[in-house]
């Protein structure tokens, strides 16, 4: 099972309404891309759900949640995913899921390149038990009843007490990609 993190993700609800979206876990990804001594760390997480209800039309319902297993994470290295899923880290023991809940979901201009219409969702995201504002900037492209959208979140570690002393700059700041597909 697929949870869907940081961002766009939310697609498993009650009854199917016309905006409600099936996650198409096999199809989406999570990516995160950032820098330790130097050099460029990439890695994902396979364990993601979403709740999703987003219609174009009716931004003022809308609403993403989005659930991230955090021991899932794997940057292909064993010492950063210890490190990342570690009491220091994303803690996954005391804290297995990180969370994302919008509150608005409205038009915006300032994607990243792409297809699709740019959207904007502002929401709380939720690592180790620390809650921070979040912003998620994605493009849609809704053809029938496929959905695909690609977003991108950007994570100040510190501000959610992740690493100790010991992490140094590293890791400072960790870009989320969200590349997700669903259905109605």
């Amino acid at each position: 099972m697929k949870f869907l993190p940081f961002g766009l993700a939310a697609l498993i609800a009650a009854p199917a309404a016309a905006s409600d979206w099936q996650l198409d876990a096999e199809a989406s990804a999570i990516d995160i891309v950032t820098e330790a001594f130097g050099r460029e760390v990439t890695g994902s997480f396979s364990n993601f759900e979403a709740d999703i209800r987003l219609d174009p039309s009716d931004l003022a319902n809308a609403r993403i949640e989005g659930r991230v297993e955090v021991e899932s994470g794997d940057t292909g290295n064993p010492q950063y995913n210890s490190e990342m899923i570690g009491a220091d880290g994303l803690d996954a023991e005391d804290h297995p899921l990180a969370l994302f809940t919008s509150t608005d979901v409205s038009p915006a201009s300032d994607c990243a390149e792409g297809d699709g219409d740019c959207y904007r969702a502002d929401g709380t995201l939720n690592l180790r038990g620390t809650e921070q504002p979040a912003a998620l900037l994605f493009r849609l492209t809704v053809s029938g009843d496929r959905a695909v959208a690609d977003g991108e979140l950007d994570i100040a570690r510190e501000d959610f007490g992740i690493g100790s002393g010991n992490w140094g700059n590293s890791a400072q700041t960790v870009r989320v990609r969200l590349h997700i597909e669903a259905s109605r």
